[in-house]
Parts: structure tokens; sequence; C-alpha cells
């Protein structure tokens, strides 16, 4: 009995112990259901294009397979001669120019059973330049420029279908300039009316840019309900409305409802009194607000304006922490595609901007940040990190993380989700 007695500590205490450890573990473990904030989102499928050096690559669709870090090697895609990155609208991708990047036009792409990304359709431009801007209002509403149809005409297309629809004829606005388009590099859509840049000037040999006659931007008003064109605004001060047709420089705030738009000026002579500026239609208006201008000279000079996003009156946007030149890179003592792009929120009302903790970026690829389950997603490349990947931010809180990079795989040229 007396041995027994002396065990009744030592098993009491080994007891505890086993209870004390039961229960730190059950802490410790979460239950397999249990979400984190690592937890990938299992109902959204990822859209990466991915690119070597001169744009080549293919678009890849991640669902189950989605990770921090992405190798594409192995991965089923669809094989692009320019992996330029592209828009959706539902589940369906669309982007500039043929597979091949060969035949100018919009190109369709989808899913097929197993989920991969396959070709599923073209609408071929009548001109062989690189120039078929285009948008994609909904499931069954298309526009797109075509200079062989007529510089001052809008073409209307299906995008269900991929077939040409009609146009919309603005010749009356022609000033009888060398060079005329409406929409060649802005459509735009908001409260059923479309907002075009009008451009009417000429090009100088060497410059690919179109000079203006008048030294001012002016956007054309289209209104789809009367099928009238209801304005035509312009603002001095800076010219050249949007880069390229692939390189979109509108954004309309989801939340506030205005409308903004980036002008580059020239970029080859970069005049400081013509300088890079965001302007703005502001909701339920078809003029500029004249009241408002966020210039590049109040950050870097010379420079542009190479990105844009806007949302609940802020601006987000990538300022180079040097001057830059398009062309001729070296003058500037640093070249365009150097990591100098550094990504920022500019406040609407105040003007003054933030850099955001977000990898800085060279420029190869340029897509727009976009909104997506509360949070901004942002897309960077750089030399200095040898980052390539998509970092997300709470516009609410200020904070970011990152949402995956790529291993091995090239540089990240286009970023989409599809949530289930």
């Amino acid at each position: 009995m007396k041995r027994s007695n002396n065990l009744r500590p030592i098993l009491a205490g080994i007891a505890a112990w086993m209870l004390l450890f039961a229960c730190s573990s059950n802490d410790d473990t979460a239950p397999d259901n249990a979400e984190t904030d690592d937890t990938l989102p299992k109902n959204e499928t990822w859209i990466i294009y991915n690119g070597a050096a001169n744009w080549s690559g293919g678009v890849y669709a991640l669902k189950d397979n989605k990770s921090r870090e992405i190798n594409l090697s192995g991965l089923p895609f669809l094989q692009l001669a320019y992996s330029g990155g592209g828009r959706v609208i539902d589940k369906t991708l669309f982007k500039v120019n043929d597979v091949s990047n060969t035949k100018q036009g919009i190109n369709k792409m989808g899913f097929n059973a197993a989920g991969n990304i396959v070709d599923q359709g073209f609408l071929p431009s009548l001109s062989n330049a690189y120039e078929s801007n285009y948008l994609v209002a909904s499931a069954t509403e298309g526009y797109y420029w075509d200079k062989v149809r007529g510089g001052l005409k809008l073409q209307k297309f299906n995008p269900s279908t991929m077939e040409r629809t009609g146009e919309i004829d603005f010749s009356s606005l022609s000033e009888g300039q060398t060079l005329e388009s409406i929409g060649q590099l802005i459509i735009a859509k908001r409260d059923n009316k479309l907002y075009l840049d009008l451009l009417l000037g000429d090009k100088a040999a060497g410059n690919w840019q179109v000079t203006p006659a008048v030294k001012e931007v002016a956007i054309a008003v289209y209104d789809l309900t009367t099928n009238k064109i209801e304005n035509v605004t312009k603002i001095g001060g800076t010219t050249n409305l949007g880069v390229f047709i692939d390189h979109v420089l509108w954004s309309l705030d989801e939340v506030t409802g205005d409308l903004y738009f980036a002008t580059v000026g020239d970029m080859k002579t970069q005049p400081s009194d013509y300088s890079s500026k965001i302007l703005r239609i502001k909701k339920g208006e078809v003029n500029f607000d004249a009241t408002f201008a966020i210039d590049m000279k109040t950050y870097q000079f010379p420079a542009e304006f190479n990105r844009l996003f806007a949302y609940n009156n802020k601006i987000y946007t990538t300022i180079p922490s040097r001057a830059v030149s398009y062309y001729g890179g070296g003058q500037h003592g640093v070249k365009y595609r150097d990591d100098v792009w550094f990504w920022n929120e500019i406040d609407a009302t105040s003007k003054k901007a933030t850099r955001l903790d977000i990898p800085v970026d060279n420029f190869y690829c340029n897509q727009n940040p976009f909104f997506h389950n509360g949070e901004i997603y942002f897309l960077s490349n750089n030399a200095t990190d040898g980052f390539s990947g998509v970092t997300q931010y709470n516009p609410s809180t200020g904070a970011t993380k990152e949402t995956f990079r790529l291993k091995e795989s090239g540089r990240i040229l286009g970023f989409n989700i599809i949530k289930e």
C-alpha cells in the first residue's frame, strides 16, 4: 500500500502533463476546414500571361494548382507569339491580334472541358497595321477601330459571335487633317454613353505618335440611347490621349462614377508646357473637369503617366524615380525599361502621391491594376530583386501582400481573376 501511495503523485503528474499536451495540441492545430490568411482562393481561376524578352509566351489557367510560387513548366497553355495580356468578360478572354500575331484584329479565347485555355475565334481588321483598339462592353456588345474602314468611323461587333455588326459614323467631326481618328486609343463606356478620343493632325517622319493640329486633347461623347453625338469636349495644356491599342489609359472609378484619362504628351520632344496629365470627366458630366488635372511635372519630369486605375477618389499609377525618355532611353541617364517605375496612390483631391509597398517595375508589362474582392492587384517585373509577380493591396487598411511570384517562368505580362 505504501508503494502504491508513493506512485499516486507521479501518476497524477503524468496525467496532468498528458492533458496539458492534448490541450496545447488542440490549440495549435486548426481544424481541417479552417480558413487562414494564407489560404489560396479555391473559387478562383488565375489567368497568367507570361513572356520572354520579345513578349512571346503563353496564357495559362490555374485553379486547383495555384500556389504562392508558381513554376509554369509542364502546365498546359495556349502559345502566343505576342503574350502582352488581355481582358476578361465573364469567362471569356480577349486580346489584340491572333495567336500567331500575324493577323491584326481581336482574338477570343475560352476554356475547354479540361479547364485549359483554347482559341475560340477571331475578328480580323482590314488594316495590316498594329492599330485595332477595342472595347468589350458585354457578352454581346463590342466596339473597335479599323483605319481602313474609316478613321472617323467606330466599328461595332458581337463578342459572342466575333462578327462585325455595323458602324457609327463620326465624319461630321472632320477638319480635313491628314490623319483623323475616333476611338483609336480611347474607347470607354459609362451610363450608356461612349467616350472616344478624337485625334486630328499629322504624323512626322520618325515619330509613331500623331501630332495634333491644335495642341489639345479632345473626347467625343456619343449617346447610345439617342444614337447621336452629344458633345465634343476639349482641354489644352497637354496632347495625345493614350499610348497603344493594348495599353488602356482610361479608368472608370466604380465608387465615385468619375471617368479618368491619361495623356502622355509628345513622348519624343517631351515639352514641359504640354506635359503628361491625368484628366477627369465627373459623374453625370460630358465635359472635361476644367478645375482638375494631375501633372506629371509635380512628381517627376521628363516622364509620362503610363498606367492608370482609379478607385474611390484615389488614382493608382507608376511614377519613375528618375527622368525617363521612351525615345533614346539613354539621354536622361536611364533606360525606359529599367527598374525605375514605382507604384503610387495619388489622392484625387490633394494630389498627394504615396509610394506603395510594392516591388519596383520595369514596364515590360503595361497592364493596369484592377479591383477584386476588396483589394487592388498590381503587376511587377524587375531585375533588382529578380521579381516577377503580383501584389495585392487593401485600400482600406493600406496592407500589402504578395499574391504570387513566378519561378523560372519568364516575365509576367498579364493577370486576370475569374471567380466561379
